[in-house]
């Protein structure tokens, strides 16, 4: 009886690793191919490189990459779309006002995009403790995060890769014979084609950098910061008084400068020629980029390519010939993805 069973498990196990060859299974970014989101929800960013963190065991800054989550080819032809940026690629500041640290983390990843899931962050980090996440983020533990952020950071853009259209993209013949075999009614069912095939493909995704850091207000500068922003944004006010709302007197905290691709190269020289005095010392501030262009420009030449600057995953429902097939399946990984969600 023993013996039938390893034999059975033997057998299922086998099949499963002839069901694709290894050229259709890869770690890096392939547009079109499927991951299985579940795999590393809550720590995806140990598999994607997509901010400042120091892990155990990383060798050196040569061996992060942007992307090394397994993916796996479901699609047979598929066209993709490539745009490069500019070669003086760094743009122009982004101030983010965040009332709450669930809303800069929202912020910080506005350009992940995950089908299913109105909270992409919480794929990434959602399993991390508040300490780790601040910490990647330049600022101090607190045990009540209160009010209130602001997000600053300037953006590299490498490339950006989006798929083409699917309406006539066929579907490798594996992927084809497990879908017809696939009990949608049967959630224990779905989960093992989840583990197997995967839950999303990959639509589009952008590679770059990010440097970025963090301001902790007070809540009256706060209210000061966004008016002032608004009057500014509105033509109403000088834009050189910026500088003045990111004093000590309307602050709590300032960040660490950090940069998305862990590169501690850039992250010592921005610390060391970004600094902004004020009174009697000086702290490091990515507002120097705004008034110095020779500091912009030097940046931009020293900032690499290691990052994943945005990400959009779309649940499998193409690769579903029969509609209610398609439309139970996106139901069960969406169902999934918001109890993962509330729970990490």
């Amino acid at each position: 009886m023993c013996f039938n069973m390893f034999l059975y498990y033997f057998i299922v196990l086998f099949t499963f690793v002839l069901c694709y060859s290894e050229e259709d299974l890869g770690y890096s970014l392939n547009i079109g191919n499927a991951i299985d989101v579940f795999a590393n929800y809550g720590d995806l960013s140990q598999v994607t490189q997509v901010i400042s963190a120091d892990y155990e065991g990383e060798e050196s800054e040569d061996s992060i990459v942007p992307f090394s989550e397994k993916n796996i080819k479901v699609f047979s032809n598929v066209t993709s779309k490539e745009s490069r940026g500019e070669a003086d690629g760094v743009t122009s500041m982004e101030l983010m006002l965040c009332e709450t640290f669930d809303d800069l983390l929202d912020a910080y990843f506005k350009n992940f995009k995950i089908e299913g899931t109105d909270k992409p962050w919480k794929a990434f980090m959602g399993d991390w403790i508040h300490d780790e996440i601040m910490r990647t983020f330049g600022i101090e533990y607190d045990l009540k995060p209160d009010c209130c952020f602001v997000l600053v950071k300037l953006t590299k853009m490498h490339k950006t890769v989006e798929l083409g259209n699917l309406q006539n993209v066929g579907v490798k013949d594996y992927v084809m014979r497990a879908i017809e075999d696939l009990n949608v009614t049967n959630t224990a069912d779905v989960r093992k084609f989840m583990k197997s095939y995967g839950t999303h493909y990959i639509d589009s995704y952008a590679t770059g950098n990010i440097i970025y850091q963090v301001f902790k207000y007070k809540r009256r500068g706060f209210d000061l910061l966004r008016s002032y922003i608004a009057m500014r944004n509105a033509g109403r006010a000088n834009s050189a008084n910026l500088r003045f709302y990111f004093s000590s007197y309307f602050l709590k905290q300032v960040g660490d400068i950090r940069i998305a691709s862990g590169n501690k190269t850039v992250e010592t020289w921005a610390r060391t020629n970004l600094r902004d005095g004020q009174y009697l010392y000086s702290r490091p501030s990515l507002l120097r980029l705004n008034y110095n262009a020779v500091l912009v420009h030097k940046l931009n030449n020293l900032m690499d390519n290691g990052a994943l600057i945005g990400l959009n995953l779309k649940t499998l429902r193409p690769l579903f010939r029969d509609k209610r097939k398609a439309d139970k399946y996106a139901e069960i990984v969406a169902n999934d993805l918001q109890l993962w969600e509330i729970n990490a």
